[in-house]
């Protein structure tokens, strides 16, 4: 049996977590599979951290996304793997006041070295100051990622896959992460003016000039909304899936069911849309893999 036969074997029964996982990988196959879609990403947790970047990167490198919308620090670690730095398992019963004395910080059960964000700092630093001043007026945040992903010297990282394969990474949470805080950091005393309002326009004209839109959404928070906020003179997307371990009751976004966003334009009323409650780290890899069993490979239409 194939990963895509039990995944179609759970969609068979309709119910419950299964039916769920079952009929996102449809909905994720015909967004995949059709390219008049406009297919973005959005990404919040610690993704790569766990060990997703090379699963990105590959999505990428298949023509699937058109844009990532993610938060800062998933940047942040995507920087520090491409300089040869690692993140390691780790444990969630650690001590960590022990564990900032040995030169660690934690996300949940794993750890990076205090040092791995010393050695950012300076490559953040050496990299923009490649930049011309000119160019560092008024520069969006994902021009500067780009440009960014341009420099770096790692085939795995996702800004370098990105700005190769002209897919947009859009971080509307940038500066609230250590690679934006090193940017704040040099904007100090070098010139560099952010201006996250172009970015907003990019998004936006994204979304109206798309035949159709596809979202997975892992995580939810600010990429979310983000995402869903670009699609509503559109009077929404047309297809989504969303990731979350959150629940609705509290009322927070990154736990709203989708069904919610209809009421704020920002699905189609004739859309179709899953909710799939879960860890978005096992839930993931398997809609993507039995994806990838169903579409190898979209022909991107490129649009300027």
């Amino acid at each position: 049996m194939s990963l895509d036969d039990l995944v179609r074997e759970m969609s068979g029964t309709r119910v419950l977590g299964g039916g769920r996982i079952g009929e996102a990988t449809d909905v994720v196959a015909e967004m995949f599979r059709d390219p008049s879609y406009t297919n973005f990403l959005t990404i919040a947790g610690p993704m790569v951290p766990a060990g997703f970047r090379l699963l990105f990167g590959d999505l990428i490198d298949r023509g699937f996304l058109d844009a990532l919308v993610t938060t800062g620090a998933n940047l942040t670690h995507d920087v520090i793997e491409s300089l040869g730095l690692h993140h390691y398992q780790g444990s969630f019963h650690v001590d960590d006041r022990k564990l900032i004395r040995a030169g660690y910080s934690r996300i949940a059960d794993i750890f990076v070295r205090e040092t791995s964000f010393e050695k950012l700092d300076k490559t953040v630093r050496r990299f923009v100051s490649k930049i011309p001043v000119a160019e560092r007026k008024n520069i969006s945040y994902s021009d500067l990622l780009a440009r960014l992903g341009l420099m770096i010297n790692d085939e795995d990282s996702i800004l370098y896959k990105a700005a190769r394969r002209k897919v947009r990474v859009f971080s509307p949470g940038l500066l609230d992460s250590i690679l934006g805080f090193s940017l704040w950091s040099f904007a100090q005393t070098e010139v560099l003016q952010l201006n996250p309002i172009t970015d907003v326009t990019k998004i936006v004209e994204m979304a109206m000039s798309a035949d159709k839109i596809g979202v997975i959404i892992l995580g939810g928070g600010l990429p979310k909304h983000h995402t869903l906020l670009a699609s509503v003179l559109r009077e929404g997307v047309d297809r989504a899936v969303q990731i979350t371990s959150d629940r609705p009751e509290p009322g927070g976004l990154s736990g709203a069911p989708l069904a919610e966003s209809i009421s704020w334009r920002k699905i189609r009323k004739g859309g179709r849309f899953v909710d799939v409650y879960g860890d978005a780290t096992v839930c993931f890899p398997l809609i993507i893999g039995a994806v990838l069993d169903r579409v190898k490979k979209r022909n991107r239409i490129l649009k300027e």
